[in-house]
C-alpha cells in the first residue's frame, strides 16, 4: 500500500466515524418518518419499501456505517416484514453484472501484476512529447486509457507517483518549487482524466454497471459492452479535451515553456522496465482479446451470414466473456516456474464490497416495482408533466452533481436510479434519458478530495492545495452539466434510439 493510499484511507475513516452515531439515528428516523407520513392508500408494502429505501439511502450518503454492510439490510428486513422471500431478494445479489464487473476486476489484476498499465502509461507520454501541455495530456490519456479497464483507485496509485516524479524533474530544474500550476495541472489532470475515463466503459467504475443492470430488471432495455461504448468513449473523450483545455491552457497555464530532461526521465523508466515481458506479452493477448469480443462479436454475430453458420455466437454475452477471461488468467502459465498470470491470493484485492452494494441496490429497485412503489411515484409527480422535460433532466442533473461531491457516487446511483426511473415515467420521459442523466452526474465530481478516490490520492501527496482543486472543479462541474444535456440530444438518440 502506496503512502497516498494510506492516507486517504485514514482521512475517510476519520471524517465517516466522527458523524456515525448521528447518520444511525438520523437514518432510522427519516426511514421510520417515509413510513408514516405516506398515505395509507398507498399499500403497506410500499410504504415500508420506502421507509427502508431512505434508511439505506441515508446510511449510503453518510456512511453511517460501511457502504456494503448497509447494502445487506434488505436480505434481513425485506422477508422479516414479508416483503419478498430469502430468495427473492437474495437474487439480484448473484445478478450477471455482478460477474461482469468482478471478470473486469481480475482482468486489471493481472494488468496491474504485471506492470503493463505503467508501461502504456510511459509509452503513451513519449510519445505525446514533453512540453508541459503535453505532457499533461500524455498523463491524462494514459490515465482515461487505463481507468477503462483498471479500477479508479489503483490507477490513481500508479499515475500520481510518475505525475509526481515529472514534477520533481521540474522542480530540480532549477525552478525549485516556482511550479505550482504546473504542478496543478499535472494532478488534477490524473485526477480529473480518471474519472472521466472509467464513464467509456460498463466496467469503468461501479455506476456504469449498475446503470446497466438497473436498465435491463426495470425497463428491460439490455444494454451491450459495445454499445455503450459507443455513447460513453464520445462522451468521456470530449470531456478529456476539454479538461486539458481547461487545465492547461486556462486555469493552470504553465510557468515553463519547456522541460529539459523530460524524454530521458522517461526513456530511464522504459528503460528500467525493460523489454516486454513474456508475461505482459500474454495478459496483453488476453485483455486484447476480451475487448475484441466485447465490442465485434455481437455486431458479428449479427450478419445474416454469420446467424446461419455460427448460430452459437449469439450466445456470447459479455459476462461469459468477462469470466472466461479471468479464468484464462489463472490458467495460462507466467514463465520461469512463476505460477499462473494470476494467483488467487490477488482476489483479496476485489472490490468485494462493491459488488455487495450492486446486489443492495438492484434488489431495493425491484422491490421498487413488486410494491407499487414506482408506479405511485410516477403518478405522484404527473403534474409536473408540463414543465419542460429538458429542465427537469437538467435540474437532476444539477442536484446530483452537488451531491456527489460529498457523498460516494456508486451509492448515490444505487439510492437515486429506482427514484428517478419512476419520476421520468410519472413526467412521461424516456427513463433511459433520466437513467443517463443520473448515471453522468453522479461521476461529475471534481471539485473536492472527497469526491473521488482519483481526487483523493492526488490531494494525499501534499503538493496540490484544496483551493486549486475547487478553482479547476467548478470549471469542469459546469462543463460536465453542458456535456451532458448536449449528449441527451445528440449521440445518445442516435445510438440507442430514444429521444424525448
Amino acid at each position: 500500500m502506496t503512502q497516498s493510499t494510506r492516507a486517504v484511507e485514514q482521512t475517510s475513516y476519520a471524517e465517516t466515524s466522527a458523524f456515525k452515531p448521528i447518520s444511525l439515528v438520523l437514518g432510522v428516523i427519516i426511514g421510520l418518518g417515509v413510513l408514516f407520513l405516506l398515505p395509507e392508500t398507498l399499500a403497506f408494502n410500499a410504504r415500508l419499501v420506502a421507509g427502508i429505501a431512505m434508511l439505506m439511502a441515508t446510511w449510503w450518503m453518510t456512511e453511517a456505517i460501511p457502504i456494503p454492510a448497509t447494502s445487506l439490510l434488505p436480505l434481513v428486513l425485506f422477508p422479516f416484514f414479508d416483503i419478498a422471500s430469502v430468495g427473492a431478494t437474495a437474487s439480484p445479489y448473484a445478478h450477471s453484472i455482478v460477474f461482469l464487473v468482478l471478470g473486469g476486476v481480475l482482468l486489471g489484476l493481472a494488468t496491474q501484476r504485471w506492470n503493463l498499465h505503467r508501461r502504456f502509461a510511459l509509452l503513451t507520454v513519449l510519445t505525446v512529447g514533453t512540453k508541459p501541455a503535453q505532457i499533461v495530456f500524455g498523463l491524462m490519456f494514459a490515465s482515461w486509457f487505463i481507468t477503462m479497464w483498471v479500477s479508479n483507485t489503483a490507477t490513481a496509485v500508479i499515475m500520481v507517483p510518475i505525475g509526481g516524479s515529472i514534477i520533481a524533474l521540474v522542480k530540480s530544474l532549477g525552478n525549485g518549487d516556482d511550479t505550482p500550476k504546473f504542478s496543478a495541472a499535472v494532478l488534477l489532470g490524473i485526477a480529473y482524466a480518471i474519472t472521466i475515463g472509467s464513464m467509456a466503459t460498463l466496467i469503468g467504475q461501479p455506476p456504469m454497471a449498475l446503470m446497466r443492470a438497473y436498465m435491463e430488471d426495470a425497463h428491460g432495455l439490455s444494454i451491450g459492452f459495445g454499445h455503450w461504448m459507443l455513447v460513453g468513449v464520445p462522451f468521456s473523450f470530449t470531456m478529456l479535451i476539454l479538461a486539458w483545455f481547461i487545465l492547461s491552457k486556462l486555469v493552470f497555464r504553465s510557468e515553463a515553456e519547456s522541460i529539459k530532461g523530460g524524454r530521458a526521465m522517461i526513456e530511464s523508466e522504459l528503460k528500467t522496465m525493460g523489454r516486454l515481458s513474456p508475461e505482459e506479452a500474454r495478459v496483453l493477448m488476453v485483455f486484447a482479446g476480451a475487448v475484441f469480443c466485447w465490442v465485434f462479436v455481437p455486431l458479428i454475430a449479427r450478419i445474416p451470414v454469420v446467424q446461419s453458420a455460427l448460430p452459437w455466437l449469439g450466445n456470447i454475452n459479455d459476462t461469459s466473456v468477462a469470466i472466461l477471461s479471468a479464468i484464462l488468467m489463472f490458467v495460462i502459465p507466467a514463465s520461469n516456474g512463476k505460477g499462473a498470470l494470476l494467483e488467487w491470493s490477488a482476489t483479496r484485492d476485489v472490490p468485494w464490497g462493491v459488488l455487495i452494494l450492486f446486489g443492495g441496490g438492484l434488489t431495493l429497485s425491484a422491490q421498487f416495482t413488486a410494491t407499487g412503489l414506482s408506479a405511485w411515484v410516477g403518478e405522484s409527480v404527473s403534474g409536473l408533466s408540463g414543465l419542460p422535460p429538458i429542465l427537469i433532466l437538467a435540474i437532476t442533473a444539477i442536484v446530483i452533481i452537488l451531491l456527489t461531491e460529498l457523498t460516494s457516487n456508486t451509492a448515490t446511483a444505487a439510492a437515486f436510479f429506482p427514484i428517478m426511473g419512476s419520476i421520468a415515467v410519472g413526467l412521461g420521459i424516456e427513463p433511459f434519458l433520466m437513467t443517463i442523466v443520473v448515471t453522468f452526474a453522479v461521476s461529475c465530481a471534481f471539485m473536492l478530495p472527497v469526491a473521488t478516490p482519483s481526487n483523493a490520492v492526488a490531494f494525499a501527496t501534499g503538493d496540490l492545495p484544496i483551493k486549486s482543486m475547487i478553482r479547476a472543479g467548478i470549471w469542469l462541474n459546469v462543463i460536465g452539466l453542458l456535456v451532458i444535456m448536449i449528449a441527451l440530444y445528440t449521440i445518445v438518440p442516435l445510438v440507442f434510439d430514444v429521444s424525448f
